[in-house]
């Protein structure tokens, strides 16, 4: 595992977010009104914000002045990508790649999902179909994890 950034997050309690690249209609409306409550907490988000409802999450977080903990699929980058740089100046990211490869890939994206929900002590999920690949991940991890929506 590499970090990069603010490693003191690490020390606050982790929320793992996630959510499919094919929601459902009614998904970003219930994430981007859940990251606007959990911004309101200590609590910390973790995600790859990859997904669009990922990106909208992450866009409201940062907007609120939140701390983020971006998960690589791939290893650390090189030049911070423009939309995260003013957080990364301000000590408000920390960036982990669990591994060296340089370019994302499906086996790398599962790897970090899964790292991702064991390092948080709660795991929130965007409504997905059951089909989606993050099914297994909300099934292994029910203990700790919830679907927003869901009763």
């Amino acid at each position: 595992m590499n970090l990069s950034g603010n490693k003191e997050l690490l020390d606050r309690e982790l929320v793992a977010f996630f959510a499919s690249r094919n929601s459902p209609a009614q998904a970003l409306a219930l994430a981007t009104r859940w990251a606007h409550e959990i911004a309101k907490t200590e609590k910390i988000v973790a995600s790859g914000f990859h997904s669009p409802i990922e990106r909208a999450v992450l866009d409201t977080l940062l907007a609120d002045g939140c701390s983020v903990v971006v998960t690589l699929g791939r290893s650390l980058y090189r030049k911070i990508p423009a939309y995260l740089q003013d957080a990364f100046d301000n000590n408000r990211v920390l960036f982990i790649s669990f591994r060296d490869h340089s370019r994302p890939s499906f086996s790398n994206s599962q790897l970090r999902n899964w790292a991702t929900a064991d390092l948080a002590t709660q795991i929130v999920f965007a409504p997905f179909d059951n089909t989606s690949q993050l099914s297994a991940l909300h099934h292994s991890f029910q203990h700790k994890s919830l679907v927003l929506g869901e009763r």
